[in-house]
Order: C-alpha cells, then sequence, then structure tokens
C-alpha cells in the first residue's frame, strides 16, 4: 500500500474518517487543508461555485466538541463535503446550473443531502454542473467553466464535473454525483477518480434539480452515487446513501448482498473492450484489455468474447429514447437536444412499449450474469478532450483517433448500462501516451453493487492505486 500523501486533504475519506475517530486530526484541521486546496487550485479549475465559510466552521467546531466527548455523529463524521450544485441544500445557494435558479437557496436538503448530514458529513459548498447537468463537458452562464485538474485546457466530464475535480484536488472528502446518462462514471473517469453508480432505484433521488420545478419525482434511469479518491470511500459512503426514501422508509429497508466470491480468483469475469456499434479509442480498448488481463493475473477467470444476448445498437438507442423521456422539458433548450428527439415526445403507451422492451433487455442481461459475475467495459469511448462549449448534443462531434463521430457517441456505453438498471464501478486503469486517465467500468447484476465495488478494489490494487493529479 503506498504511503499517504503529507496533506490530509488527500487522504481517503476513510482515512480520514479513521484519524477523526482516534483524535489524531481534529475536524477544524481537516477543514483548514480542505479550504486551502479550494484557494489553491480552485482559481485555476472552478470546480467550487458557493461555500459557506461560517457554516464550515460550525460544523467542524461541532464535531470537535462531540470527539472532545467521546461522541460521534456517524460514519461521515467531521468530513467536509462539497455537493453537486444540481443537489438541494437547505440554506446554500442550489441552481442547477441554471440561470433561472440563480438566487435559488433551498428550504429543504435533498434526500441523499439528508443523509450525508445524519452520517455526520459536514456539507459546506456546492460544485459547479453544466446547465441541467445536461452536458459531459461542465460550463454554464451563471459560474462559468470547470477545468480538467490533469490538463485545464480539457473537459472534467459531466454533469459531475465540479464534483470530480473536487474530490481530485483534495477539495473535499468525498462527493455525490448523479447520473442518468453517465455522470458520476465519465467525470470520475477523466479526472482519475473514483465513481459507483448504483442500481437504479437503491438511493433515494429526491431534491434532484433538473428543472425549475425539479426536486418532486425521481426521474427513471437516473440513480445518485459516491466519487471519491478509493473504492473503500465509494464502499463507504454507499452505505450512507442506499436506502429507501423518505416516503418508503417506514415499511422498506435495504441489505445489499455480499459480493459473489470472497476472493477475486472465484469471480467468473467478462472483458467487452469495443464494439463495432461505437468503436472506442485505441487507449481506452487497451485499458479494457489490461484490466482483463489484471484480473486474469490475480486468478480471475476471463473471458472478452463472452455478450450480453442483446443488439446492444439497438439497447444504446432504446436507452437514449427512455433518457430522453425522462428529462424535463427546460432541458431541451441547447442542452440533450438528440436525447430529448429521440424521446422526449413520446405518447405515454409508445413509453410503455420501450419500458416493455428494456424488460426484455434485463432479462437478458439477467440471465448473462447467471454465467458471469461483472462485466468490464469502457466508460466512454475516449480520454478527456478539449473544451467545445459551441453547439449542442445534436450539432458537436467529437474526433475519436482522428476520426469524426457524433457527439452521442460518448455516452453509448454509459447509457447502454444505466437503462438496464445495472450497478456500475468506474476506476482508473491505464494512461494514454500524454499521461490522462483512461478508466473502465465494471458491471454486476441488479443490486449486486458489492460485486462490483469488490473488482473494482482488485483492479485499482492491482494497477498500483489511484494517482491524483496534483501532491
Amino acid at each position: 500500500m503506498a504511503p499517504l500523501p503529507s496533506d490530509p486533504a488527500l487522504w481517503p475519506a476513510t482515512e480520514q474518517a479513521a484519524a477523526l475517530a482516534a483524535r489524531r486530526l481534529s475536524a477544524r484541521e481537516l477543514l483548514a487543508s480542505v479550504t486551502a486546496r479550494i484557494d489553491a487550485h480552485n482559481p485555476a479549475l472552478n470546480a467550487v461555485v458557493t461555500i459557506d465559510p461560517d457554516r464550515a466552521a460550525a460544523g467542524a467546531a461541532a464535531a470537535d466538541e462531540a470527539s472532545a466527548h467521546g461522541q460521534s455523529f456517524g460514519p461521515l463524521h467531521g468530513l467536509p463535503m462539497t455537493m453537486k450544485d444540481a443537489l438541494a441544500v437547505a440554506g446554500m445557494r442550489s441552481t442547477g446550473g441554471a440561470v433561472e435558479m440563480r438566487d435559488h437557496v433551498p428550504a429543504v436538503d435533498a434526500d441523499v443531502v439528508a443523509r450525508v448530514r445524519a452520517a455526520g458529513a459536514n456539507v459546506f459548498a456546492k460544485t459547479n454542473v453544466p446547465r441541467w447537468s445536461g452536458d459531459l463537458q461542465t460550463f454554464n452562464e451563471v459560474f462559468g467553466t470547470t477545468n480538467n485538474p490533469w490538463n485545464p485546457a480539457l473537459v472534467p466530464g459531466g454533469s459531475s464535473g465540479g464534483a470530480a475535480t473536487a474530490v481530485a484536488t483534495g477539495m473535499t472528502s468525498v462527493e455525490v454525483g448523479t447520473d442518468i446518462g453517465g455522470s458520476v462514471r465519465v467525470p470520475a473517469a477523466y479526472c482519475g477518480i473514483a465513481g459507483h453508480k448504483p442500481s437504479y432505484g437503491l438511493v433515494p433521488c429526491g431534491g434532484y434539480l433538473d428543472g425549475v420545478e425539479g426536486g418532486l419525482t425521481e426521474p427513471d434511469v437516473n440513480v445518485h452515487g459516491p466519487l471519491a479518491r478509493s473504492v473503500a470511500d465509494l464502499e463507504l459512503l454507499l452505505g450512507v446513501l442506499a436506502g429507501p426514501g423518505p416516503d418508503r422508509a417506514g415499511a422498506w429497508s435495504v441489505r445489499l448482498p455480499a459480493p459473489r466470491h470472497d476472493r477475486i480468483d472465484g469471480f467468473r469475469v467478462a472483458v467487452w473492450p469495443t464494439d463495432p456499434a461505437c468503436p472506442v479509442s485505441a487507449a481506452t480498448e487497451a485499458t479494457v484489455r489490461r484490466a482483463g488481463e489484471l484480473l486474469a493475473g490475480l486468478g480471475a477467470r476471463v473471458d472478452d468474447t463472452a455478450r450480453p444476448a442483446i443488439d446492444p445498437a439497438g439497447a444504446a438507442q432504446l436507452g437514449l429514447g427512455l433518457v430522453g423521456a425522462a428529462v424535463t422539458p427546460s432541458t431541451t433548450d441547447e442542452q440533450w437536444a438528440r436525447v430529448v428527439a429521440a424521446g422526449g415526445a413520446l405518447a405515454h403507451r409508445d413509453w410503455l412499449a420501450m419500458d416493455r422492451a428494456r424488460a426484455r433487455i434485463r432479462a437478458a442481461w439477467a440471465e448473462f450474469f447467471t454465467s458471469f459475475d461483472v462485466l468490464v467495459c469502457p466508460v466512454i469511448a475516449c480520454p478527456p478532450f478539449p473544451h467545445n462549449p459551441d453547439g449542442n448534443f445534436a450539432t458537436r462531434t467529437i474526433a475519436i483517433d482522428g476520426a469524426a463521430r457524433p457527439y452521442a457517441d460518448l455516452v453509448w456505453w454509459t447509457i447502454l448500462i444505466g437503462m438496464a438498471y445495472l450497478p456500475s464501478t468506474s476506476i482508473p486503469v491505464g494512461r494514454t501516451v500524454d499521461g490522462l486517465p483512461v478508466a473502465v467500468q465494471v458491471v454486476a447484476a441488479y443490486l449486486e453493487d458489492r460485486s462490483a465495488l469488490a473488482v473494482a478494489r482488485a483492479l485499482v490494487d492491482a494497477g498500483g492505486g489511484i494517482t491524483l493529479p496534483v501532491s
């Protein structure tokens, strides 16, 4: 195991929490380290867009006072957390990246914000998003553009780009992102950190600001999940977030299955490095293949030819339509244009037909996971790319190994997995020749999130751990 950085702001949250519990570190000291990171890195990266220093100081003081009396607020006791600006934080400006919400201050926390607060986190700032969380880049008219921490000329991914950048640079202990088309997995991949998209329905999504009237319903496909500097941190935060929403908590509870195997050499792993329907860059394909080789080296049984019995192009297109049907009307303006064109004007009867088609695809995935425990595949078709604010999903193109491709190809792999409600962990495994991180996603059967996380943890360890862009 690599030694911890000298600055505790860069430690994994699990290490921070252990140090706080042992009183080797105070909440005030950790907050000071985190805010020093914001002062040092945020001017160039523009990840943190709203901060409440009084709230931060009061939260740290309360945590230290409790510690002095042998008390703990929970598993996130004293950890300073930023929160994606698409999530409502009571008493703090929360805009969804939209000018219409520039001065919006919610009275009630989003479900996941309430969960991390109840677990002891000190939520003190907000991170940048694209307008209504509708892009794989992170820029808006309210706060401007967030830059990639590995190279500011490149995008950090979206829509949780500010969140991932903050995690990668120690401006927060952990974060919570949202993911309907890849908005946890892609920023994690592009910023070189870990991210987990939970099984659909596992984490309550009330308080998600995807429109002026957003937050009252839970859109189809959309999930909220953790972004962190280690897989252990993902596991910690998922344990806090998972559970029924407030309206169901009186009768329901959640008990996630343990990983299918105690040892990695017990896992059956399918590897899907690329696909004719959405070819990936050479660096991406090589990274997925390397992940398979690392797992084979650990004794896992690896097969790079097995595929679920689905038409992947048709499934991805169906997923695009379902996502389009799930986004609110306010997201149609200049963002998600292609997505909405695919599904935003559906009659309810047509949506029901699409949902039945999805049910058949989900059954095929379930059958696939009787023969394999996890699937390893690309997160996105290419490494981080230059900022491109012009146009929208319908009109932009993206260059992948010199070939112009539709911009919407960037969500092909994430939507293929997300539309089927499957859990997926994004972790960095390789680098481009320029030193940029390249990630894979480890996908498991529905509600078997812990199997995806277990294999992801083994992959990170086998690859030498997560390297951050700052020291």
